[in-house]
């Protein structure tokens, strides 16, 4: 029983003694409906509440009889019924979703007549029939067979068949690095230089620029001789790839049809050739160069003089010697954005090259100048770079602002940088491999596929099983309890069983050897809710969402926000390169539940000079601290019957692990050196003596922050992670409506919507695929020269206005009328198509400015037209509210656990002839009353989760097609209703988010076979006479009228309508927004606060380096 139910229990008791009982009878009954002022008829209602207890965990016949006959109810009676259905539901309706997936399981195995682990189309006939029944007809059995064999083959996967069937909200992902601000990519958001001025501080603070090898460099921490020979390595693999470098500029210029735009790239290839201006040469002559070193000398030559100096000073070369796979990546990402065309090529030449490479050149020239004594005129060409590499990046800055003015422009800009950023990390990971020698024969796969068996175990057998996982333990025991748990390097599953057995709920395990997964899964003790993987960690996130149905996940919303209450990582980052750990530190972080903690252990670096018979690593002891980051080291850990075991250990300082959890977002918690213990020697003296006194491993413990807005995770949240901050409303706004919501469109305002509709519509472009910042071209009275792409400032009236009515949604009235959209000027009534089509543009533009449209489930905008049903009614499966002409009654939109929105919003396009009311309350301010006037176990009904029923993405018009008549079929409908559970209020301190529909409800619980509890019933009744008490709005919309209410906050409502035969019918048209990112992103990057995402230390000491090669040449 969860503590929330224990208190409401307790609760159930007190109340009691109020009332002077031991028992709830009829009188006392009573007495607690008029004290709580429940006006409803009360008929049926004690003898309903006398059925949920006579139904609650009571499995004999007498038992039933005994209470039947019953006319009172104990502490115990609750007790028991919170302890069944539908109270029986438990965090938010995850364990239904385990028995959701098992229950589908047992569908698929059933229906795979011949165990082939597929289902063929004859198959699946017979399913399809035995589970909706003979109405339907062959063709459409194999309509939804080919629905759900989505790549064609003939047979239908486990895979494929549990997505078929469940429909998961799969959230499409973005395919943007997460720690770079998603929020900015709208142009309705942030002009184009705000956008590149981020990607800009984003490149910068990449490893790209801050790798650790580029720091040895610089410090010559290899030693003068060997840090000179890792640049002489640098140099002529880089080589390749440099060479390109005029070409790439040269095909950009013909993608370009602005003549000034090519005239700044042509001027950069002159320079490239070798050919400068006065005001260059006379730098060069500051800073010691000849000029006859460096006029008409291209660039190229430059740079195989300077190879030619280095060979000459180490005697020695890598020309002839230098391996493909070196660069090959690099080079690979380099071709594929070049047949990209523009954008790719912009991204690599300005943010993968000209952006950053004075920072990357300035740590060559200073570890050159340390282990060579390199002069000027030597080192010209990376001089050269780093002093005029600045200007020819400003220069195709301003090309690049210019050509991001659409969303899928600045997504793909982003996309491309990260790739050719990344391709330099690999770069300088393989260099760093290389110049260790560390082509090995044997990968981390198949070194654990080859001893899977030996590490197989049941009890502690090696010396990290009593020296480093019993700390794990420690660290772990008060979370893992009843935790869903991921093991992130899983190996043969020891560590994964032995959390099953200290209690855990679920754990699932990843491991890169199939051969440690095979012994996890087949090993006898292994446990029901243990779900074992083959994967990389390091795309631990993505492995997950591609194997979800093989460990029983639900993928949606809830996925994206945190499945895991635990992670742990036991003996795994010592296999992974750093920029791999910093890869699988990023997604762990991703899959945890906020609040959620993660555990590692690795060995101590100490460990790395120090070989003894029970642990240890072949250092060689031939490179300092420092300089020993991401080398491999093989080692070996001995069992305790004298059996050793081969292991390794990529090198990484103690900051190296600090930095990948700090800057993924984690807090750190706790900071342990493992060491033997004294039970240790006292049992096993010869086993322990070898190494007693080292600091064997460290083990430490951090923390995805409780907060949703923490930096790192402001760019992937989604508005699930969000819990708004409360907004009452005062008396003054509740006494004077029409002044507090109502807002007219300013005549600039006008003027911009008007102009954009009738120029996107004149066009053909309909609301369904306008690209703002595309479609649009700027008013010749504004800034823009006419004919050129709009700016998103060109929209100056728009954005303005749009600001404002965001900060009023979330922070002041909660709701806004905007009353003067001159739908005369967009067609008016006579050319009702006109009008219709250019006032949906206007009203996306005003949307899209306001927030985010959310076209997940019901495309950007919905018809809200009668299709003559009513949707409140039982009858009707799969219906919408807003597609009846009924009274719909109080309700915020969303019925998805999965899926929520901030704001919900309306246009009139026609009215109708007779009704049509829109009301609005604030569930704020009748949770504030009900928690005041109700008891708690009342209070409980309004705050646990509880099912509601599931509406499938389209029309909503009810069932559509075969498969939705499979997903819906009776069995199947209600295991999926019973995992869409949530609370209608959820409230934690100051923040809050109301979801509430009670017709879904209703009927989920029917459609469950479950009956809606009697209390739940009475809280209701209850919260729906306070809304309709603190009802203030209650107007019809006219025509042009935009209504925009936020969704966490107000509830709203709609009367019965009619529309008159001869005139248009009631015609509105429904957005949903996503609008708290866009604020935050509007606070952090445009108002100047703080860049979340920015990593000011590294960045400024890489700055500082270039700054001192500057300042010291001049």
């Amino acid at each position: 029983m969860s503590a929330n139910t224990t208190s409401s229990l307790k609760d159930f008791e007190l109340q009691l003694s109020f009332l002077g009982r031991n028992v709830l009878d009829e009188e006392a009954f009573n007495a607690l409906l008029d004290n709580i002022g429940y006006k409803r008829s009360r008929e049926g209602l004690f003898e309903s509440l006398l059925n949920d207890v006579a139904s609650a965990g009571v499995d004999s016949v007498e038992e039933k009889k005994a209470l039947g006959s019953r006319r009172f109810v104990t502490v115990e009676d609750i007790a028991k019924m919170y302890g069944s259905d539908p109270y029986h539901i438990f965090d938010n309706g995850e364990d239904a979703g385990v028995s959701l997936m098992a229950y589908v399981d047992k569908m698929f195995h059933k229906s795979d007549d011949n165990g082939d682990g597929v289902i063929t189309k004859d198959e699946f006939r017979a399913f399809f029939y035995e589970v909706v029944g003979p109405a339907f007809k062959n063709y459409e059995a194999d309509e939804a067979f080919d629905i759900i064999d989505v790549h064609k083959s003939g047979a239908i996967t486990l895979a494929q068949f549990k997505e078929g069937i469940l429909k998961p909200n799969k959230n499409k992902s973005s395919g943007l690095p997460r720690t770079f601000n998603h929020n900015l990519i709208s142009p309705t958001v942030t002009t184009s230089d705000e956008f590149v001025s981020a990607l800009e501080r984003y490149t910068k603070n990449h490893r790209a620029v801050s790798h650790h090898l580029l720091e040895n460099i610089a410090c010559a921490s290899f030693g003068k001789k060997n840090t000179a020979d890792v640049i002489l390595l640098f140099l002529s693999a880089y080589a390749k790839f440099n060479s390109g470098f005029v070409e790439r500029v040269q095909k950009l210029i013909n993608f370009l049809d602005n003549p000034k735009e090519r005239d700044v790239l042509l001027e950069n290839v002159k320079e490239e050739m070798g050919f400068y201006d006065e005001k260059t040469l006379q730098e060069c002559d500051a800073m010691g160069i000849p000029r006859k070193s460096v006029d008409s000398v291209p660039h190229h030559q430059l740079f195989l003089e300077l190879v030619k100096t280095i060979e000459r000073k180490v005697k020695c070369s890598y020309f002839d010697y230098i391996p493909e796979d070196l660069n090959e990546e690099m080079v690979q990402i380099q071709n594929e954005l070049t047949k990209k065309g523009k954008i790719g090529l912009l991204a690599s030449l300005y943010f993968g090259s000209e952006l950053i490479v004075p920072y990357i050149y300035s740590s060559l020239l200073v570890g050159l100048r340390l282990c060579l004594n390199i002069t000027h005129e030597e080192s010209r060409f990376l001089l050269l770079h780093v002093s005029m590499d600045s200007d020819h990046a400003e220069n195709i800055r301003d090309i690049i602002v210019t050509h991001c003015k659409t969303a899928e422009d600045r997504i793909e800009l982003v996309k491309c940088t990260e790739k050719v950023l990344n391709g330099r990390v690999a770069f300088y990971d393989r260099l760093v491999s290389f110049n260790n020698l560390q082509s090995l024969n044997v990968n981390v796969s198949k070194l654990y596929d080859n001893q899977a068996t030996k590490w197989s175990r049941e009890k502690p057998s090696l010396l990290s099983d009593f020296t480093g996982r019993p700390i794990v333990y420690d660290l772990i025991r008060e979370h893992v309890e009843g935790a869903c748990v991921i093991d992130v390097g899983c190996g043969e599953g020891f560590v994964s069983r032995t959390m099953t057995k200290m209690g855990a709920k679920k754990v699932v395990g990843i491991d890169v050897s199939p051969g440690m997964i095979n012994c996890a899964k087949v090993h006898p003790n292994k446990g029901v809710n243990e779900f074992f993987l083959v994967g990389d960690a390091s795309g631990l996130k993505q492995n997950l969402i591609d194997q979800w149905s093989s460990c029983n996940i639900m993928l949606g919303e809830n996925f994206d926000v945190g499945t895991f209450d635990l992670g742990v990582a036991v003996f795994l980052f010592n296999y992974m390169s750093i920029s791999s750990m910093n890869k699988t530190f990023e997604d762990v972080h991703s899959v945890l539940k906020p609040g959620g903690h993660f555990v590692f252990s690795v060995p101590h670096p100490f460990m790395a000079s120090h070989n003894t018979s029970a642990f240890g690593f072949n250092s060689n002891n031939d490179s300092t601290y420092f300089a020993l980051r991401d080398k491999c080291l093989e080692g070996h850990i001995a069992r305790i019957d004298g059996d050793k075991l081969n292991v390794r250990m990529h090198f990484k300082t103690i900051e190296d692990y600090i930095n990948a959890a700090t800057s993924n977002g984690f807090e750190i918690i706790s900071f342990t050196e493992a060491r033997v213990r004294a039970e240790d020697m006292v049992n096993n003296i010869s086993f322990f003596s070898a190494i007693n006194g080292h600091p064997l491993h460290i083990v430490i413990k951090v923390r995805k922050p409780v907060s949703a807005f923490s930096a790192l995770s402001l760019s992937s949240m989604n508005t699930l992670d969000i819990l708004p901050k409360k907004l009452n409303w005062p008396r003054t706004l509740t006494n004077n409506i029409e002044n507090s919501l109502v807002m007219w469109l300013p005549p600039a305002v006008n003027d911009e919507l008007i102009f954009a509709s009738l120029q996107v519509y004149e066009k053909g472009i309909t609301v369904d695929n306008l690209n703002i910042g595309n479609d649009i071209t700027a008013q010749p009275s504004d800034r823009c020269k006419s004919g050129e792409r709009v700016m998103p400032e060109t929209f100056s009236a728009i954005k303005a206005f749009a600001t404002n009515v965001r900060n009023r949604l979330l922070h002041e009235t909660g709701a806004v009328v905007i009353k003067g959209l001159d739908m005369s000027a967009l067609g008016g009534a006579g050319q009702l198509d006109k009008m219709t089509a250019c006032s949906k543009i206007a009203y996306f533009l005003i949307c899209e400015h306001i927030g985010k449209v959310d076209a997940t489930a019901r495309g950007r905008l919905f018809d809200v037209k009668s299709a003559n049903i009513d949707a409140m009614s039982k009858m009707p499966d799969n219906v919408l509210v807003s597609v009846s002409d009924s009274d719909v009654g109080w309700h915020t939109d969303g019925a998805s656990k999965d899926r929520t929105y901030d704001v919900v919003s309306l246009l009139c396009i026609s009215p109708a002839a007779e009704g049509g009311k829109i009301k609005l309350s604030n569930a704020c301010d009748v949770y504030d009353e009900l928690n005041r006037a109700l008891p708690k176990f009342l209070m409980y009904e309004l705050t646990r989760v509880i099912p509601r029923d599931i509406l499938e993405n389209g029309g909503g018009k009810g069932i559509v097609g075969a498969a939705d008549a499979l997903s819906r079929s009776a069995d199947i409908l209600a295991m999926r209703i019973r995992y869409n559970s949530y609370p209608i209020y959820r409230v934690e301190g100051d923040r809050m988010r109301f979801r509430y529909m009670r017709h879904w409800i209703e009927t989920g619980h029917e459609k469950t076979f479950w009956k809606v509890p009697t209390f739940l019933r009475i809280a209701m009744d209850i919260l729906d006479d306070h809304l309709d008490e603190a009802c203030c709005f209650h107007q019809a919309l006219e025509r042009g009228d935009m209504i925009f209410a936020n969704n966490a906050m107000l509830a709203h409502a709609r009367d019965q309508f009619k529309n008159e035969p001869d005139a248009p019918p009631r015609h509105k048209v429904r957005a949903w927004i996503q609008v708290q990112k866009v604020a935050i992103a509007n606070k952090t990057e445009i108002e100047g606060g703080l860049d979340p995402f920015e990593k000011k230390s590294g960045l400024s000491r890489v700055e500082s380096l270039t700054n001192m090669v500057l300042n010291e040449s001049r």
